[in-house]
């Protein structure tokens, strides 16, 4: 992502005080617009070399310099290759290039100061930051977290894309470990945090749930007192840390489909194919607010339309625009997106997938299935993070298959076939079980040709594929409808 960066232009000194480094090659230069990748650097742009799983950016200086970057920001473990280096090229030398990336970011919001709504959580993150930007924009100028950039290089490279009109920046906030929200809670510092769920993802690296409670709660720590938390009030494991959040100096409200105790719940959830309509109580005052609309079915999908209604309200929107921005909801990449195949429907959700998820994927195949009159069929591949959890958690999603009347089972990958005994263990008949145990490209393509004879168009069934973005399910699905186009 290249930034707006090249739409300011800073000089040496300036940059080495908003990053905390040292200029060990000065340039009466200016520069202008910030890259990370040396193959899109241009003349008179800054390259800033980060250091990452699989590339070090401090061995492509030199092709940054070569297509004409004019100030390398770089770790002081490489000064020595960077006095080496040819031409007037200015150096600027930081502690830690990921760090220095994160000040830009800090510096460019505080640049423009929009009112910073934050999205955390185990599952559902983009679908609500998506939800939020949808309402906040039917009133406001407003920009949002593109694609998977919620890291901690993703977010200060999206802060940069911040423009002089917008009034709200909706920001996707992700993590794998204790210590990533933290940092990224001090750089955006949140006027509203939303936390989604508390789920199982990442258990693997946070040790339990209540790890992974800890580690979401860390994105308040850059908020000021008197800003709003948004959290949802099924979650025992949320609820019971309400107290300590007061004791912040932060504002607590929650919204929950069961819990009558929360500020705010739904009621009367009406779902179709297609899209879901419920009311909504404020429970201290018994105010209803009836028949909100939302273009996407699955009753998980009410508690993120909540939090985007909430967000509406603390940014001072009418009722009328709140529900013409949630009616204006669009689902974005392989979430939950309905492909026709003949008479038969496929639910493409093949972004990511946790056991939370999984689940209420599931809920949803079972509703679409009754509403279309044909069979339930779900196509599911491995979970991955979840470490000595995974054959628990693995079965636990087969059994709820198996008890929500799943017809007919197919898992792809190793660890999918824990899905698989779990169904068994449930009360599903094993003829209507296929294990495919390699999630490879000749198992995609025979998991298709297989699906092609099964499914029964002419009978209307509903077949959900999910699974871990690293399965990449979805060439299944797209070897199916090449399939299905051929024939």
């Amino acid at each position: 992502m290249n930034t707006r960066f090249d739409t300011l232009t800073f000089s040496t000194q300036a940059l080495a005080e908003i990053t905390g480094g040292t200029v060990i090659r000065p340039s009466s230069n200016s520069h202008s617009g910030l890259v990370t990748d040396s193959r899109i650097a241009a003349p008179g742009n800054i390259f800033l070399a980060l250091r990452g799983e699989k590339a070090d950016g401090h061995n492509f200086i030199d092709g940054a310099v070569a297509h004409g970057a004019s100030c390398i920001i770089a770790e002081r473990t490489a000064e020595e290759t960077m006095r080496k280096l040819p031409g007037t090229c200015a150096v600027i030398l930081v502690p830690n290039t990921l760090y220095a990336l994160g000040a830009l970011g800090k510096w460019y919001l505080r640049l423009y100061n929009p009112k910073v709504i934050a999205v955390t959580g185990s599952v559902g993150k983009t679908t609500t930051k998506q939800m939020i930007y949808a309402v906040v924009s039917a009133a406001h100028q407003a920009m949002c977290t593109e694609g998977n950039y919620n890291n901690e290089i993703g977010l200060p490279l999206t802060l940069m894309q911040i423009g002089p009109k917008d009034q709200v920046a909706v920001l996707e906030a992700g993590m794998s470990y204790p210590g990533e929200l933290h940092r990224l809670s001090l750089i955006s510092e949140p006027d509203i945090t939303v936390i989604t769920n508390i789920g199982t993802s990442h258990i693997e690296n946070l040790g339990s749930r209540e790890g992974i409670r800890d580690a979401k709660l860390e994105m308040l720590d850059g908020m000021k007192a008197g800003s709003y938390v948004l959290f949802n009030g099924d979650e025992p494991l949320l609820t019971e840390k309400e107290e300590d959040i007061r004791a912040r100096g932060l504002i607590p409200m929650t919204f929950a489909k069961q819990n009558p105790h929360a500020d705010y719940l739904a009621e009367h959830i009406r779902m179709t194919p297609n899209d879901c309509t419920f009311d909504m109580r404020q429970t201290k005052t018994g105010a209803v607010i009836k028949n909100l609309h939302i273009p996407v079915t699955g009753e998980h999908n009410v508690g993120n339309a909540m939090a985007a209604y909430l967000c509406g309200m603390l940014c001072g929107m009418e009722e009328a625009n709140i529900r013409l921005g949630l009616d204006a909801f669009e689902n974005t990449g392989m979430r939950q997106k309905l492909i026709p195949f003949g008479n038969a429907t496929i639910i493409e959700d093949c972004y990511n997938a946790s056991p939370e998820s999984m689940e209420a994927a599931l809920h949803v195949l079972v509703s679409l299935a009754k509403e279309h009159g044909g069979r339930s069929v779900a196509v599911l591949g491995d979970m991955r993070e979840l470490g000595s959890y995974s054959p628990t958690l693995h079965k636990r999603v087969g059994s709820l298959a198996a008890e929500l009347g799943v017809e007919c089972l197919i898992t792809v990958g190793e660890e999918a076939q824990q899905i698989a005994q779990g169904a068994v263990i449930g009360g599903m008949k094993e003829d209507a079980i296929t294990v495919i145990p390699s999630c490879d490209d000749a198992a995609a393509a025979a998991a298709a040709a297989l699906l092609r004879k099964y499914i029964r168009a002419e009978d209307s069934d509903t077949v959900l594929f999910k699974a871990s973005r690293a399965v990449a399910l979805e060439r299944i699905v797209n070897l199916l409808l090449e399939l299905e186009t051929k024939s």
